[in-house]
């Protein structure tokens, strides 16, 4: 009489499977390819539409002139004159050259309600922003309602695996963050509200930068 079980015969047979069925182990491994699908048509169209989808506020500006009229309007339409914050240096000449007021101490990142960064890269393939902590510090993007980005086209890749490439280039940052759309969860009526982070977000895409 067979005394084994259901369950020793089920394993039996997984045994002799893989006995008689070798598995083959590859001898190279390819960690430098990419594994994300390639964006169909232009990398910037597909990042700006994205973006939006996401519920990111797209601000295109050709040129330098037109990111300084652009800024300029917006900080007057929602009233935000003495409520930014910013500590990288480059985005400081900008909001220098359209004489918009500031601070740049990260302790007054609290009383803020909105902080300006530069970019890391923008992800084409999830109309993601990549971003790290070195411009303004940890404490302005987990504090501020809403973030400005300021990036250049030259800076959209096909997908994060290359966007990582690019900031391993230069490390030093003790955060990187991406950002792919506002976070949302529904109530008990199904209606959506805002969750944690950022209640807006704002990327001024710049064509050209002399």
């Amino acid at each position: 009489m067979d005394a084994t079980t259901p369950k020793e015969n089920i394993l039996k047979r997984i045994r002799d499977a893989l006995v008689a069925v070798p598995v083959g182990v590859p001898t190279t491994v390819d960690l430098e390819s990419s594994v994300y699908p390639e964006p169909e048509g232009d990398m910037v169209v597909v990042f700006a539409e994205n973006f939006v989808a996401g519920g990111g506020n797209l601000i295109y500006c050709e040129d330098a002139a037109t990111t300084l009229d652009s800024l300029q309007g917006l900080i007057a339409r929602n009233h935000w004159e003495g409520q930014l914050y910013c500590g990288d240096g480059d985005v400081q000449a900008l909001l220098d050259a359209a004489c918009v007021e500031y601070v740049c101490k990260p302790v007054d990142a609290v009383l803020k309600k909105v902080g300006c960064s530069a970019c890391r890269a923008l992800v084409a393939g999830g109309g993601s922003i990549v971003f790290d902590s070195r411009p303004g510090g940890r404490k302005m993007f987990a504090q501020a309602e809403t973030l400005l980005f300021f990036a250049t086209v030259d800076q959209v890749v096909p997908d994060l695996h290359t966007a990582m490439k690019t900031i391993r280039k230069n490390p030093g940052a003790s955060m990187v963050s991406i950002w792919t759309g506002l976070s949302r969860f529904r109530d008990i009526d199904g209606i959506s509200i805002p969750a944690w982070g950022p209640e807006k977000v704002y990327l001024f895409l710049i064509d050209d930068i002399p």
